[in-house]
């Protein structure tokens, strides 16, 4: 289908006017076609075929305006009209064509692209009124054609495009563009810089610059060539053709002495250098303080235009011209927000502006004059009827201005929105301006068609199935349980799927997106060609309409809204959230509505749903997982059955824990089967973690199903058994043990037999009862067998009571009574037993050595004791008889081998001859063959330590530890014995380690004695050893060359170096002398007092103390301080050597205290240089320089003196006598000393004079501190400025102070410059300055009187340098001038007085002048229309009144003109004088510009002559 291209000239919106030849033919769809979906969607635009656009025939503006208003006649073609032209048969037939909404002609709704459809909605048609726009802002003027742009195609079809040479991967092409265009900018602007600086100078050129420039832009355009960036790039024959270009430019900027661009450059530089100044003087206060009046300002100073204001300008009008909807677009509006708006609002609207949101705007292009008022016909899609509407109040409609046409008055071209509310089809009526002229329409313009917008929502169906516990959350959102088993889900398909319906309204056919998002996991469901459900029954009053009236209805029944629902479908089979959104819808006139957009952000977030509540749009189904319990694996581990025991070490109830899944909380159903007895229970549990059910009787417990927050779930099969668990019991039996060689029954043998569960522990008392008032022995016996025996065989004879009173097993481990007692008289057997109650068994021996063991006996003495001494697996027994004692002790020894021995008691026999044999009674002995072995490993020159640090003397042990180590020192008078013990290192496995023992002050060391549990021998060769202290460093001044200060000799005595004078070299240094081991670092102390300290000498008086370090390799000197005078004192504080790095400290001695203790105080005095001044006085004795430097220092500045003269009293070079009669009123000068120095002084002086070479006065025998300068006559009377200057001084002691170097003496001669003298004092003589107005200048007009513009000038006479102090407007100003002409600007109205010049050299010579006042008068000015720029529109025949108002000082002479409206012609031009009132008015009824160009009144004038 072809239609019309969009955006195209006012010609192709049906806006030509009548008579023009111009014409547009536009061609529509030959026939209708149903819709399709899938298909390009409606509005469709295509490009027109070269073919069909007619080629325009040019006109004139004047030939358009005329046309428009019947003035000039034209011979339409046959069958024109206002508007299109349609050439199909039914676009001839009907006023309105109606397509399918797949094919809908741009009749229907317009050539505007799917985005502007969408932009239609709900608000103004922004890119259609655009479009629009730049058509119409082409009217009148422009021709129009339709034919599309040519676009060359390649091969294949494509489009033909350039290629970057940076890849887009690399940098995008947009950046690639800005990137380029930032370099060509920064280039210009360096070139501007260079060309405005080079401009400054006239005549000056830069061959560098030249050069420089031709290679940068031949660089830029061949990266441009090369780079080839889209919409930058250039061909090469273009490249060439620049370059030659930008060499043509800069040989005239850089290199031609006189060039067109260079005169063209120069006042743009000026411009923008006054526009900068005229910035900166606006600033209050600061500004002309800071700029001044700059010649710049002055010689650009320019009035104001504000003299003459306001121009008049009457067009006369032609017809004007409008059109509803120029794109053919439709629109919708949003029912919903309609219903949503507050009552008031349609009201509200008509008074205060249509801003309500839901209104729909339709477009109206109005070019011409404003309209007073719409008319439009509106038809309903109902009823078929058709309705005129009026809308007065224009003003509140909304309006965009898309052009203005200056020449035209007020024709403008506008855009207004028409706010339309209700469904149905729109027409423009009529339009008329404030004077009741119609406007001109568009004839067989369609009308514009507003329908509903589509809407669509997500609703949950009331009829939802209710099983698997489907619910609608206050939310909105739904959740159901997850079906498990298909045939679950055929039981439940016919009432479950239908969960979720899709609620359609708009016109049909409609277009639907759904997306599912199941888990993360997207998919999209396209709903496409959604045809109308049923058709709509025709009304009920139908036979009461005519034919007619059902012929309209039908016509416009189609774009009627209708409702359908569809419904959407699950199984939800797999656990999660289910979100459905409707994504978005289309309807047939291609409306679309995203839903996302209508939410915020969005409804979704990647691959995850937003939280918050349902909405119209979307809706979560949360498919809940079923939960399941059973017993922990821990439980199904466990050993079962489980044992329930009334033992309060065991459980009487049981926890049986459980494994839960789902969403808590859950309840548990479960049974418990003892025997015949079922019993079922229930409990809850709000957290799947330690959730167990408490078993406190005994069966078996099965479970049967679980249910959690929001479904029902199964259980495990598996089953838990509990059983209670039996009391143990225990059968006790004895026999006797008989031995008849011990007299009978030596014991008896008890049998346990149990019942219960192992291990056993039986619990009895053993009493003898021999013994009654004895306390029994608890014993207990544990077993893991039922049936167990042991026995009982004391050691000591008497009838036994074994009294059993408690069972344990593992059931009841806290044990359960019982009672059994058994009797059983007993004869005792003997024993023996190692004693160690009366101390430790020692376990080591020495060989040769003798060892005691201690044994006790019981039974009936006296006894025979066996024992065995076994070693190195040889047996040695020995029997001992006749022990008569119960302790007895074996002598051992003495051994005679090193090793372990093992003493056993075998067997013991007492006076009955009843024998027993003993097991498991010995204790092993260890003997070592020597001890241990010790020696000192010392070097051979001995142990050196620092003083006030321990020795400690290295020694080797070797032996088994601890080692006890004696030594004494040798040769000491208390021969006293020390003692070490050595004892093993931590992880030493070795029996030999290298320790250490204390060596208690210096001297040598021996070894006496080592032992452990043997006697040590000494190792005789390392016996000895030797311990020294190093001596302490020190450090001293040696004073060889030193000499006693004569005042405090007989005091302190302290050493002093030689004298030196301030700024002269030292010749000599302090010579250290220096103890112990190099390197050395010294710490020492200076005080410094200044000279003129009272208290010099006294250390709490210094001016400044500073600490210093020194490092010394070798015998060494201390260089002392210099260049600032005073006396210094040096103190050495500390000093360290390789061996003490801690400092050591000296005392501070003035005198030498042994050979190594030397003076450590020591001073030096440096004298100050003689300082002095030259001074000037007036003859009355006050100092004529009042900045003079303070005393102490010397001001390298010189110090000017000037004598002013009146004018006319200057006096020639020659005239000596006139100027010794001047000698009295000419300054005094002196040279002062400071009082630091010695009399008599010296002083030299050098003095240049105004012409000739310089001369150095020498003055000899200064006694005092101050003394006058006596200067050669030939000097001081000459005229002009001389000065003088201190060269060198010197006091007494020979100290001197050189004020000039000596190289620059004699240089301020007239062949070397001024430019070496510095210091001193400079005097001149000069005449007071003058000031008279320059002859062509207003200020030489006698009258005084001046204008606003006029430049003041004045002529300067004096010194090329002075000071002009004048009054504007009674704000005084300063400034300085350079040149003889002095000009100021009469910027502003007022009073400008020239009161003082002063040389700018001595500001005090000045002169004052009281004639050089004027009076400033301000230009005259000239208001047109109120001073505004009026452009009036009339009608033919009308007549304007233009007021002209004057202001300034009568009378007034003033020239006004008639222009064309453009501006090109004067059509008329009358002069006005002699005028003593201050209004005129003008009468006009013709068209054109009417202004004033010059006005006049008593003293100025504009423009200016």
């Amino acid at each position: 289908m072809n239609g019309r291209q969009a955006g195209a000239p006012v010609g192709s919106q049906g806006l030509t006017p009548v008579g023009s030849p111009n014409r547009i033919k536009r061609r529509t769809a030959p026939g209708l076609g149903s819709p399709r979906f899938g298909s390009p969607q409606f509005p469709r635009t295509d490009a027109q075929n070269p073919e069909s656009s007619a080629e325009p025939t040019r006109s004139t503006f004047a030939e358009r305006i005329y046309q428009s208003t019947g003035r000039l006649r034209a011979h339409p073609e046959p069958g024109s009209s206002f508007g299109l032209v349609s050439q199909t048969p039914i676009a001839q037939n009907n006023n309105f064509n109606m397509h399918s909404p797949g094919q809908l002609s741009q009749l229907d709704l317009g050539a505007g692209s799917s985005a502007d459809v969408l932009a239609s909605t709900g608000s103004p048609a922004k890119s259609g009124a655009a479009s629009a726009a730049a058509a119409l802002r082409r009217a009148p003027p422009p021709p129009v054609t339709m034919s599309a742009p040519a676009v060359k195609p390649v091969k294949g079809g494509a489009v033909q495009a350039s290629t970057s040479a940076i890849p887009a991967t690399v940098i995008d092409l947009p950046s690639q563009r800005m990137y380029a265009l930032a370099v060509l900018g920064l280039l210009v602007a360096w070139k501007l810089y260079d060309a405005i600086s080079l401009s400054v100078d006239v005549g000056r050129t830069s061959f560098y610059l030249f050069v420089k420039w031709c290679l940068l832009d031949s660089a830029m355009w061949y990266g441009a060539w090369f780079l080839r960036i889209p919409r930058l790039s250039i061909l090469s024959h273009t490249m060439y053709a620049l370059i030659s270009l930008s060499v043509f430019i800069n040989l005239n900027l850089f290199y031609l002495t006189m060039s067109v661009l260079t005169l063209a450059v120069k006042p743009v530089a000026v411009s923008l250098a006054t526009g900068w100044l005229r910035s900166v003087k606006s600033i209050p206060w600061l500004g002309p303080r800071l700029v001044g009046d700059s010649d710049l300002l002055i010689d650009s100073f320019e009035l104001d235009e504000a003299h003459i204001l306001g121009r008049h300008t009457i067009h006369i009008l032609p017809h004007s011209l409008t059109h509803m909807n120029p794109q053919g677009r439709s629109f919708c509006i949003d029912e919903a927000q309609l219903r949503a708006e507050p009552w008031y609002q349609k009201y509200a609207s008509g008074l205060f502006g249509h801003s309500g949101q839901s209104q729909t705007l339709i477009p109206i292009l109005i070019n011409g004059t404003h309209p007073d008022s719409i008319s439009y016909a509106y038809t309903s899609f109902e009823t078929g009827q058709r309705q005129l509407r009026t809308i007065k109040n224009t003003g509140a409609l909304q309006m965009e201005t898309n052009a203005v046409y200056p020449t035209l008055g007020n024709w403008v071209m506008a855009t207004y929105y028409l706010p339309v509310s209700e469904v149905g089809a729109y027409e423009i009526f009529s339009v008329k301006d404030r004077k009741g002229l119609e406007f001109r329409t568009a004839t067989q313009a369609p009308p514009t068609i507003v329908v509903t917008c589509p809407q669509a929502q997500l609703q949950w169906l009331d009829n939802a199935h209710t099983g698997d516990n489907f619910v609608v959350g206050n939310d909105g959102h739904a959740s159901i349980c997850q079906r498990i088993d298909q045939d679950h889900m055929a039981e439940s398909r016919s009432t479950d799927d239908g969960l979720l319906q899709v609620v359609v309204e708009g016109y049909e056919p409609i277009e639907m997106t759904v997306v599912r998002l199941v888990n993360g996991h997207r998919e999209v469901i396209s709903l496409d060609g959604i045809q109308p459900q049923s058709m709509e029954a025709q009304p009920t009053h139908i036979e009461t309409l005519n034919a007619t009236q059902i012929a309209a209805i039908e016509k416009w029944s189609r774009f009627k809204t209708r409702k359908s629902a569809y419904t959407l479908s699950d199984t939800f089979l797999r656990p999660g959230e289910y979100v459905y959104k409707l994504e978005s819808i289309r309807d047939a006139a291609n409306h679309s509505v995203v839903m996302s957009g209508l939410g915020g952000k969005g409804i979704f977030d990647g691959n995850k749903a937003a939280e918050g509540k349902a909405t119209s749009y979307m809706a979560r189904i949360q498919v809940h997982r079923r939960p399941s319990a059973g017993w922990a694996d821990a439980l199904l581990n466990a050993e079962l059955p489980l044992r329930l025991s009334d033992d309060r070490a065991r459980k009487s109830d049981y926890a049986l824990p459980l494994t839960l899944s789902g969403t808590g909380p859950w309840t548990v159903n479960y049974i418990i089967v003892n025997g015949d007895e079922v019993t079922q229970e229930s409990k809850t549990f709000s957290k799947a973690t330690d959730s167990t059910i408490d078993a406190r009787r005994p069966g078996t417990y099965h479970l049967l199903d679980v249910d959690d927050k929001f479904c029902g779930g199964q259980a495990s099969r598996a089953n838990i058994t509990l059983v209670q668990a039996p009391k143990p019991a225990a059968n006790v039996s004895s026999t006797p043990i008989t031995a008849h060689e011990c007299g009978g029954e030596i014991g008896a043998l008890v049998e346990l037999e149990l019942t219960g569960r192992p291990p056993f522990a039986v619990h009895y008392r053993e009493r003898n009862l021999r013994f009654p008032n004895s306390r029994p022995i608890t014993r207990i016996v544990r077993t893991q067998q039922r049936r167990h025996s042991f026995k009982v065989m004391p050691d000591m004879a008497g009838t036994y009571e074994l009294e059993f009173f408690r069972l344990e097993d593992d059931n009841y481990p806290s044990g359960q009574p019982m009672s059994a007692t058994i009797e059983q008289a007993i004869h005792a057997q003997p024993s023996a037993k190692i004693d160690t109650l009366n101390g430790r068994i020692s376990s080591r021996a020495c060989m040769g050595e003798e060892l005691e063991l201690p044994v006790r006996l019981k039974g009936q003495g006296p006894w025979e004791l066996v024992y065995n001494i076994v070693y190195e697996n040889r047996r040695t027994s020995k029997t001992v008889s006749g022990i008569t004692d119960e302790s007895y002790t074996i002598a051992l020894g003495a051994f005679d081998n090193a090793g372990e021995y093992t003493i056993e008691l075998a067997q013991v026999k007492d006076g009955n001859q009843c024998a027993r044999d003993l097991i498991d009674v010995s204790t092993v002995v260890t003997v070592r063959e020597g001890g241990p072995r010790v020696g000192f490993q010392c070097p051979d020159n001995g142990i050196h330590v620092l003083d006030g640090e321990q020795a400690q003397m290295p020694i080797n042990v070797a032996g088994e530890f601890p080692v006890e180590v004696q030594y004494h020192k040798v040769g000491d008078a208390s021969d006293h014995v020390h003692t070490a013990t050595i004892r093993r290192k931590p992880q030493q496995q070795s029996s030999s380690q290298l320790a250490s023992v204390i060596a208690y002050g210096p001297g040598e060391y021996e070894l006496l004695a080592a032992s452990d549990i043997c006697a040590g021998t000494i190792d005789a060769q390392r016996a000895r050893c030797s311990v020294h202290v190093e001596a302490k460093p020190s450090a001293w001044f040696v004073t060889d060359s030193l000499r006693r200060d004569s005042n405090d000799a007989h005091d302190t005595g302290i050493w002093r170096l030689h004298e030196s004078c301030e700024g002269a070299a030292l010749q000599s240094a302090f010579e250290l002398g220096l103890s112990g081991s190099g390197p050395w670092k010294i710490d020492y102390r200076v005080d410094y007092w200044a000279t003129g300290n009272a208290r010099s000498g006294v250390p709490s008086f210094t001016d400044r103390t500073i600490t210093h370090s020194l490092v010394v390799l070798q015998t060494s000197t201390l260089k002392p301080e210099c260049c600032e005078p005073g006396l210094y004192r040096y103190t050495l504080l500390s000093v360290r050597d390789e061996r003490y790095q801690k400092p050591q400290m000296l005392l501070a001695a003035h005198e030498a205290v042994a050979a190594e203790a030397g003076v450590t105080v020591v001073e030096h005095l440096i004298t100050k240089s003689p300082l002095a001044e030259l001074r000037a006085y007036s003859p009355d004795g006050t100092p004529l320089d009042t900045s003079s430097s303070s005393r102490g220092s010397f001001r390298r500045q010189p110090r000017s003196i000037k004598h002013c003269l009146a004018p006319g009293q200057s006096k020639s070079d020659g005239d000596a006598q006139t100027w010794a009669k001047l000698h009295k009123y000419l300054p005094v000068f002196r040279i002062e000393f400071e009082p630091s120095g010695k009399a008599p002084f010296q002083a030299w002086v050098e003095v240049f004079p105004a012409s000739g070479p310089s001369e150095v006065v020498h003055l000899e025998d200064i006694a005092g501190y101050s003394q006058p300068i006596t200067l050669p006559d030939h000097v001081a009377s000459q005229i002009g400025r001389y000065h003088m200057r201190l060269v060198r001084t010197r006091d007494a002691r020979g100290c001197e102070h050189q004020f000039v170097d000596p190289s620059e003496v004699g240089l301020g001669r007239a062949d070397h410059g001024s430019a070496a003298i510095a210091g001193g004092i400079e005097i001149e003589y000069i005449e007071a300055p003058n000031a008279r107005p320059a002859s062509a200048s207003p200020a030489a007009n006698p009258s005084r009187n001046v204008c606003v513009g006029d430049v003041l000038a004045f002529e300067l006479r004096g010194l090329n340098s002075w000071n002009v102090d004048y009054s504007y407007n009674s704000a005084r100003r300063s400034t300085s001038v350079t040149k003889r002409l002095f000009r100021r600007i009469a910027d502003v109205p007022g009073n400008f007085t020239l009161e003082r010049v002063c040389h700018r050299a001595a500001n005090e010579c000045c002169s004052e002048f009281d004639d050089l006042s004027y009076a400033v008068h301000d230009i005259p000015r000239v208001l047109v229309s109120g001073g505004k720029d009026v452009y009036q529109d009339i009608l033919e025949g009308d007549m304007v009144d233009i007021r002209l108002d004057l202001v300034g000082a009568p009378p007034f002479t003033f020239t006004w003109q008639r222009r064309s409206i453009d501006g090109a012609k004067v059509l008329e031009s009358h002069t006005v004088k002699d005028l003593d009132v201050f209004s005129y008015t003008i009468s006009a009824a013709s068209e054109g510009t009417f202004e004033v160009t010059f006005v006049q009144d008593r003293y100025c004038q504009y423009p200016k002559a």
